[in-house]
């Protein structure tokens, strides 16, 4: 099949608490794990039309001119290293067509190890930090920086506009002045030194690129806090990984076709 035009990809990951099954793992003290069950979604993106739009939705619009939405969208996930989920990254990808596509854009956090199998597995594609990460770090220098609320108004307002402008090095500069004050400016020079070319917004926008990074936040509720977190649940790794597997293949809209294919195999006496 064509590949679409602009192809987007997002990854996270979300803690998933795994309990002992063995004798010799009922016997250690905190025994059970909590494992990082890594989430990936490849979608396309569609301008949500007025009559469609949220009153939030109508507000964003008021604000970036044009409001975006995914469709077509492919999850998949494992708990696994980066470098074992890296191959599933780059197989589904080939399954969507990621490695044809004309324009490959990544929206994420800002954690190095999803940047570093992006660069490894698809070097060319456009890579965007998630807007609402990086305008959420802001609130909390300000919070811990500013206890008088004019001040830390009027300092928030101004640096969340040169970062939505994409002026992220007077970004860096307004937390370096705080770097006495916050302990999370101090650390937040690290994040946005390290993102610059990932959060110009201004020309993502102008080039009517998603910014957000919603649909994998999404995800990783509807896998791991809504499916795998239910009340009394208790997974070992086998059972968690496979439950989360048939829960992304049913987010796809894959699950009757993937459970047309299983009636067709052959039983085994």
């Amino acid at each position: 099949a064509a590949a679409p035009e602009i192809l987007y990809g997002s990854i996270d990951a979300a803690k998933v608490r795994i309990e002992p099954r063995t004798e010799r793992e009922k016997a250690v003290a905190n025994r059970e794990t909590w494992r990082d069950l890594k989430v990936g979604c490849w979608y396309e993106g569609e301008v949500v039309p007025a009559r469609q739009q949220s009153p939030r939705q109508k507000e964003q619009e008021q604000r970036e001119g044009v409001v975006m939405r995914a469709k077509n969208k492919k999850y998949f996930c494992d708990i696994a290293r980066a470098e074992q989920f890296g191959k599933l990254l780059w197989a589904t990808g080939c399954a969507v067509g990621a490695d044809r596509a004309p324009l490959l854009v990544f929206i994420c956090d800002g954690a190095v190890w999803i940047w570093n199998l992006i660069a490894h597995y698809f070097p060319t594609a456009l890579q965007i930090v998630d807007w609402y990460h990086a305008e959420d770090r802001l609130k909390r220098i300000a919070e811990e920086a500013f206890s008088n609320l004019d001040e830390r108004q009027t300092w928030l307002q101004q640096v969340t506009e040169d970062l939505w402008q994409g002026r992220v090095e007077l970004v860096i500069e307004a937390c370096r002045l705080l770097t006495k004050k916050s302990s999370w400016a101090k650390q937040s020079l690290t994040y946005y030194s390290n993102n610059i070319e990932r959060m110009r917004y201004a020309q993502f926008r102008a080039s009517g690129f998603i910014i957000g990074s919603g649909i994998i936040e999404s995800g990783c509720k509807q896998i791991v806090t809504q499916r795998l977190k239910l009340p009394g649940a208790q997974w070992n790794l086998d059972g968690a990984i496979l439950t989360a597997k048939a829960r992304t293949a049913w987010m796809s809209g894959d699950w009757q076709k993937l459970v047309s294919a299983r009636s067709l195999l052959p039983l085994a006496a």
